[in-house]
């Protein structure tokens, strides 16, 4: 990963008001605007066992929107943002979206959590020709075939399992890899981005294990994943159950590297992998967590100085981390869409026309201002 890498909003906001759309006609709606607000609604996990990851990522977008609200709002408009809980259950995450966009008739959606939940809502979306932005997500059905509706702020899984597999491979010379993934959407996003990036070094992986997600039971996968002697297990899943899986594996004699995806919450997994699983710390330099942002650390970066004294400001209980620090990123590049298009709001001018054969969607990649 980039250490140093910044990023000019101002342009990334141009590329995303500028997105193409598909070529029948635009739904004119200005449902959630009014003279004064603009109204968008977010589904994600606020309580269970993905809750750190939606609470901290709606408190980070909601620091910098509540201090864009007292300076004034876009254009005189304050920004309400409506947050439902679909504790990462699918049939959750359908039903509030189909809340949000039928009932209180949001302008956008917004701060989505996971790749199980958020796959379910893709027909949803283009059916009501409503923009979502910024999914803590990086899977690539949600990137591919290209979705006109669909803003992906963070890299994808492909391009996180690519870095991983080149640092064991490339640069650790390891030639036995192994997968150990959440039996869903997600695990299987992740899966296919490993699979891909070890057929490009002809090498495949030598064991694949599952678990089923919302449990615990891991036991199985570490056993028959310590017996293909792998030295390296990359994990797919959320914090508990992966911070579980090191720990049987430690207290099985079993050590090798171990790796997740960033959507494990890096904050959320060191806690529960010292407070509540104990592990031995000596094993700590083997557990690696890829990131899409910046360190929440790094206060040489303006974004992240900005981050931290918002935070601090609104919700002055949370400790700096990567997951709060992506909902701000995505609430700024939210802000400065809605700036561009002006002050005669309508979804038509917040997702513009761009009628050459050639359309991406906005992706930011490991960069912040």
């Amino acid at each position: 990963m980039r250490k140093h890498v910044l990023i000019d909003f101002m342009i990334m906001a141009i590329i995303f008001i500028s997105g193409c759309t598909p070529k029948e006609t635009l739904n004119s709606s200005i449902n959630g605007v009014t003279d004064n607000e603009i109204v968008i609604g977010s589904s994600a996990a606020l309580e269970g066992e993905a809750g750190f990851l939606g609470t901290q990522l709606i408190h980070g977008s909601l620091a910098y929107l509540n201090e864009i609200n007292a300076q004034g709002g876009i254009h005189g408009r304050k920004i309400r943002l409506i947050s439902y809980d679909d504790q990462y259950e699918p049939s959750k995450t359908v039903a509030n979206t189909q809340q949000l966009i039928n009932t209180d008739k949001v302008f956008a959606l917004f701060d989505y959590v996971g790749t199980p939940t958020t796959v379910k809502i893709i027909d949803l979306v283009h059916q009501a020709e409503i923009p979502l932005l910024g999914l803590f997500t990086g899977a690539e059905d949600l990137r591919t075939p290209f979705r006109p509706y669909i803003f992906n702020i963070r890299d994808s899984y492909y391009a996180e399992a690519e870095a991983a597999v080149s640092y064991f491979v490339d640069t650790l010379s390891f030639k036995k890899i192994a997968v150990m993934y959440q039996e869903d959407d997600f695990g299987l996003a992740v899966l296919s981005g490993i699979q891909l990036a070890l057929e490009r070094r002809n090498m495949a992986l030598v064991a694949t294990e599952t678990y089923v997600r919302g449990t615990m039971d891991v036991e199985n996968a570490m056993r028959a994943i310590k017996s293909s002697g792998a030295e390296a297990v990359m994990m797919v899943g959320t914090y508990r159950p992966l911070a579980k899986f090191i720990k049987i594996a430690q207290d099985a004699g079993f050590s090798p590297y171990f790796h997740s995806v960033s959507f494990v919450g890096l904050e959320a997994f060191a806690k529960e992998l010292i407070d509540k699983q104990k592990i031995n710390p000596s094993i700590l330099n083997k557990i690696i967590v890829t990131q899409v942002v910046p360190s929440p650390f790094l206060l040489n970066l303006p974004c992240v100085k900005e981050y931290r004294k918002l935070i601090k400001k609104y919700y002055p209980l949370d400790e700096p981390n990567s997951v709060a620090l992506e909902g701000f990123i995505n609430a700024k590049v939210m802000v400065e869409a809605l700036e561009r298009a002006g002050k005669d709001l309508g979804r038509e001018k917040f997702i513009k026309r761009d009628r050459s054969t050639h359309c991406y969607p906005l992706e930011l990649r490991n960069r912040c201002i």
